[in-house]
């Protein structure tokens, strides 16, 4: 018997090496030809099933079917999410989530402003705009990272390069672009670098070293860029340019659990595991408490007006 198996997750020839492996240690398979997204076998009925096949390649981590995936356009996808609250619980609590961390960290600051900060000299003219683009990073960030979280299934060696990534990339350029007109190129590139790292090892580690390695250079590269940019513009229109280049950062954190739905999840046996919102909230409010506290005691360069 002759069965074509589509499985659009196969990016290497190492993904054809990998299935073939399984596939050769299976009793009854024939022949097996792999072609883009799908792989063709042949193999003896009376000893083998189509399903032990899907179940075969399902179990190292990618998505199979005898029918062709279709990917779903922006508009497509858009009106499921709005008609299909159940399917996208996890992304609507992703929302909520994000909104409510915002809100309440903002909050917070408010109160700690009136009782320790009020008699800092011109507090609020030097660090209003950079405690809102923190407190963005900080919501989007740290609900993108329990999104991640909050599904335990396997992950492609491409697909796990890509998360780690984008989020260290994204900890490192955020973080670090806020602390670089704050402190300066020292203390920015620091915090960038060590959250951004964090972040990238973090998330990467879910596709073995090759992921880790990659969140590693992407946490390098964005906490030291991110305070270098701001750092450059400082005296030239930084805070027209701030609107614009957070905003793009957003898209990109959004798109990341766009992908992480679509590429991790949809089509793919996964395990529901979310952290409380209790948890992701108090976790949000210490790392911005230490974050601020090293924005207005920590050093500060000359070129900032340290």
């Amino acid at each position: 018997m002759k069965v074509k198996i589509y499985v659009p997750d196969m990016e290497c020839d190492s993904c054809s090496t990998l299935l073939k492996k399984r596939f050769e240690k299976l009793e009854g398979i024939g022949s097996i030809k792999f072609s883009s997204e799908a792989v063709d076998i042949s193999f003896e009925e009376n000893k083998l099933s189509t399903e032990k096949l899907l179940q075969t390649i399902r179990d190292a981590g990618y998505r199979a079917d005898i029918h062709p995936f279709e990917k779903k356009n922006l508009a497509e996808r858009k009106r499921e999410f709005l008609e299909k609250k159940v399917k996208y619980e996890m992304e609507y609590r992703l929302l909520k989530y994000s909104l409510a961390i915002f809100f309440i960290l903002g909050f917070l600051e408010l109160i700690a402003y009136f009782l320790y900060f009020k008699n800092i000299p011109f507090f609020v003219e030097k660090y209003r705009w950079w405690l809102l683009y923190l407190n963005i990073s900080i919501a989007s960030l740290s609900a993108a990272l329990w999104h991640f979280l909050s599904y335990k299934a396997r992950v492609t060696c491409m697909l796990g390069m890509m998360i780690g990534m984008t989020m260290g990339m994204q900890t490192g350029l955020m973080l670090g672009s806020v602390f670089g007109a704050t402190n300066g190129l020292f203390i920015g590139s620091l915090v960038g670098l060590i959250l951004g790292v964090t972040a990238g090892v973090l998330t990467g580690k879910c596709c073995g070293i090759m992921g880790i390695i990659q969140g590693l250079m992407a946490g390098l590269m964005g906490g030291i860029m991110g305070p270098m940019t701001t750092l450059m513009l400082f005296s030239d229109h930084l805070l027209w340019f701030m609107p614009l280049f957070m905003a793009v950062n957003l898209v990109i954190v959004w798109g990341f659990s766009y992908m992480i739905f679509e590429e991790m999840v949809e089509n793919k046996e996964v395990t529901k595991a979310p952290i409380s919102f209790f948890k992701l909230t108090l976790f949000s409010i210490v790392i911005t408490a230490i974050l601020v506290m090293v924005m207005v005691f920590g050093i500060k360069s000359p070129l900032v007006g340290g």
